[in-house]
């Protein structure tokens, strides 16, 4: 049987035949219901057809036709309305690596009455095609043209809940071939289940590219498409269709979250890298319970030298399972982006993922018991090489970091509903976690401290007392917590047991007087819920404080390692191994050698990202070295509640924690406003009446610990370090998470 030389759009004749994919799928599409204007498919079997009996000639890769009636009547085109359009649809376009979109030639507006103008915009169709080499079917399409009112290009793509939509007034030609900008807008997805999402209200023509959309991935599967689409004001019609063969970029939404709290201002390089090799493996963990989710986006990035979450990435994981968006930043810290709320259809679509999350999240205290012992395991290995320790290294902040997803999601509903019924401090105040016993356990040094002058005067000079006593008593405390230190999470960084002298200011400082909340009817009737965040929040204590064991001893081998490179000459001293990327790092195995102009440009290099505030919230296209948050105008912040109490002071402007207060400045008048904290602020604590954090979640480290100290403070007082400059007066009503200038 000879092949059809045209094929009408909708009778589905086309999947029996070797025409290209572009026209394939529009056929399929009409032949399915799916809105796609009345149009043919003239088959390149017409084409060659029209060659054999002279109704076409190509001169100079030109297609020409001398008498328009003698291609017709081979083609025949049937009648359609005035206006049509006429497209390629050959057989090297629209596959599935390769789309060559706007390569060849489309002719709009072409009038289907005026026979020869038909034929010469069909001929410019088909001379396109000598633009590229090689052997291909020459098919074209030729469909209605829709009075479109509006119109553009939509990628729907499986990693993330918004399709990507860029339109444009009118008809889209310009659009799509680049030369207007058009307009953006990100379209939450419709899912098989669901025929609206609440959301802020939109044009009526994206509500109808909504369903549209939604129909594309029901008919063709949950896959990447590329939609050109016109909406004529009633109804979205699509035009084509294709596999998009390079995933977008999009301009999502970044934070610095925790990693502020646990992190220095601009991480050493090494840890950096360290985080950024362990960004796809670290989303791994959520894929586990629902492969659905995005398999491509990392959870980590990094931008200006420094590590930052994928904001839009968790956000979109909440939405995907219906969970409120508020649940991530609430616990993370940051900024919330567009705010998505509980939808109950989606909740119970994801029913058994979100089970089978629930009894992870019950056995997280003992997983992350199993985790500790592996950490340990692999803390009794020596490396003998860079690589082998930069391996262990990223195991074990991997490691850490997965546990910790399933530990802070096993307290977090808990925690959210004791602040809820407002017991949480009620509760917290009881409790004492391995962390706050770096707080906890001066008390005994602070004894000793206070009957000797001599001590107290040793510890003001910054040198060790020559006290028998405090000695025995301070090493029996290093011996316990030396692991631990200031952004401990970075490994360039000291510990205690490297640095003792960083808690002397702490021993001095008569602990902060704790009120106890007292025990009300409403507390102990949520007594079982804390009990279940208690177990979750002690684990993760307990994780991080064993971890930071693990990194101690990776510390320990680098800078081993480092010692040897530079005896031998690879390294001009061992701390600068700090300075290097993994990649870096592991080259000096293979015999590479970096020198002093090596690491004096290096450092230049640091300096200048030093020089650059990391902001907590942006997107992946602000230009971060312009970012200014200008907050001189308020008078007050509002962040979240840690604890209730009131305090009045000096405000004292920290970047990383200090055991040294200003001069003219005292304890009991003073407010730590900090970028964000975590155990390594502790002897900080000590010497303040209040804290107000710039980052921070109800979940991060540092919070749970000022909690548990009891000390009046809040979080997420975002601007907190550009709101104020030491030395001017605050109030802090911690009970309502609210800051203010005093004078």
């Amino acid at each position: 049987m000879n092949a059809p030389l045209l094929l009408t759009l909708g009778e589905n004749r086309s999947q029996k035949t070797s025409i290209g994919n572009k026209a394939k799928l529009l056929d399929a599409a009409k032949h399915k219901g799916l809105p796609v204007p009345k149009g043919v498919i003239i088959a390149d079997e017409c084409f060659q057809v029209a060659l054999r009996e002279k109704a076409i000639e190509v001169h100079n890769d030109a297609v020409k036709c001398a008498n328009p009636h003698h291609l017709l009547a081979i083609a025949r085109v049937p009648p359609f309305r005035n206006w049509v359009a006429a497209r390629s649809a050959f057989s090297a376009e629209d596959r599935e690596g390769e789309s060559l979109a706007g390569f060849f030639e489309s002719k709009l507006r072409v009038p289907r009455s005026d026979d020869a103008r038909f034929v010469e915009a069909l001929c410019d169709v088909w001379s396109s095609s000598f633009r590229r080499e090689g052997a291909f079917r020459r098919d074209a399409l030729v469909m209605e043209m829709v009075d479109a009112v509006c119109a553009g290009v939509a990628f729907t793509e499986t990693d993330y809940e918004d399709d990507l939509v860029n339109f444009a007034e009118g008809t889209a030609e310009n659009l799509v071939a680049g030369k207007i900008e058009g307009e953006t807008l990100l379209l939450p997805k419709l899912n098989w289940h669901e025929s609206s999402i609440p959301n802020e209200p939109m044009p009526d023509w994206a509500t109808r590219l909504q369903r549209l959309l939604k129909q594309v991935r029901q008919t063709f599967g949950e896959k990447n498409w590329d939609v050109e689409w016109a909406d004529d004001g009633k109804r979205c019609w699509l035009i084509q269709l294709r596999p998009i063969t390079r995933p977008t970029r999009r301009n999502e939404a970044f934070t610095i979250a925790n990693h502020k709290e646990i992190l220095p201002d601009l991480p050493s390089r090494l840890m950096t890298s360290v985080i950024a090799s362990c960004a796809k493996n670290l989303f791994n963990y959520y894929r586990e319970f629902d492969p659905t989710l995005p398999e491509h986006r990392f959870f980590i990035e990094t931008f200006i030298g420094r590590p930052f979450i994928n904001l839009s990435l968790m956000t979109d994981m909440m939405r995907h399972w219906g969970l409120p968006t508020r649940l991530v930043t609430d616990n993370i810290g940051g900024d919330s982006g567009k705010v998505f709320g509980l939808n109950w259809k989606r909740v119970l679509f994801n029913f058994p993922v979100l089970m089978k999350q629930g009894v992870a999240q019950l056995r997280s205290a003992s997983n992350s018991k199993r985790a500790i012992d592996a950490m340990r395991l692999e803390s009794q290995k020596n490396p003998t090489t860079f690589s082998e320790a930069i391996e262990t290294m990223r195991s074990h902040y991997a490691r850490l970091v997965t546990e910790m997803f399933s530990l802070t999601a096993a307290m977090s509903f808990p925690l959210v509903a004791l602040r809820k019924f407002g017991t949480l401090e009620e509760h917290n105040a009881r409790q004492e976690t391995i962390s706050t016993q770096l707080f906890s356990d001066l008390e005994p040094l602070r004894q000793i401290a206070l009957k000797k002058q001599a001590t107290r005067d040793a510890l003001q000079n910054n040198q060790m007392p020559d006290d028998e006593a405090f000695q025995s008593a301070f090493q029996a405390y290093l011996n316990k917590h030396g692991h631990r230190g200031i952004y401990e999470s970075d490994i360039s960084r000291p510990r205690f047991a490297e640095e003792p002298s960083l808690l002397f200011p702490a021993i001095l400082q008569p602990a902060s007087k704790r009120n106890m909340p007292k025990r009300t009817l409403l507390g102990v009737l949520t007594l079982p819920i804390w009990r279940q965040a208690s177990v979750a929040i002690k684990a993760r204590e307990r994780l991080r404080y064993e971890a930071m064991k693990a990194f101690q001893k990776s510390r320990a081998d680098f800078l081993r390692l480092a010692r040897e490179a530079t005896q031998n000459g690879a390294l001009p001293e061992p701390e600068r191994i700090w300075d290097l990327t993994i990649e870096e790092a592991r080259s000096l195995d293979s015999g590479k050698m970096f020198d002093g102009e090596f690491f004096k440009t290096r450092q230049a290099e640091i300096e200048k990202l030093k020089a650059i505030p990391a902001p907590d919230f942006f997107f992946r296209y602000d230009d971060l070295e312009k970012i200014s948050e200008s907050e001189g105008a308020k008078t007050r912040l509002k962040g979240i509640s840690l604890t209730n109490g009131e305090a009045i002071g000096k405000a004292w402007v920290l970047r990383e924690p200090s055991t040294a207060l200003p001069k003219g400045f005292e304890p009991s008048k003073t407010i730590l406003v900090a970028r964000s904290v975590d155990a390594g602020w502790i002897p900080t604590f000590a010497l303040v009446s209040g804290v107000v954090v710039e980052t921070g979640g109800d979940l991060s480290h540092g919070s749970i610990i000022l909690r548990e100290i009891g000390l009046p403070a809040m979080t997420n007082a975002r601007g907190a370090t550009k709101f104020v400059q030491t030395g001017e007066w605050l109030k802090l009503n911690a009970g309502q998470g609210i800051v203010e200038r005093e004078r």
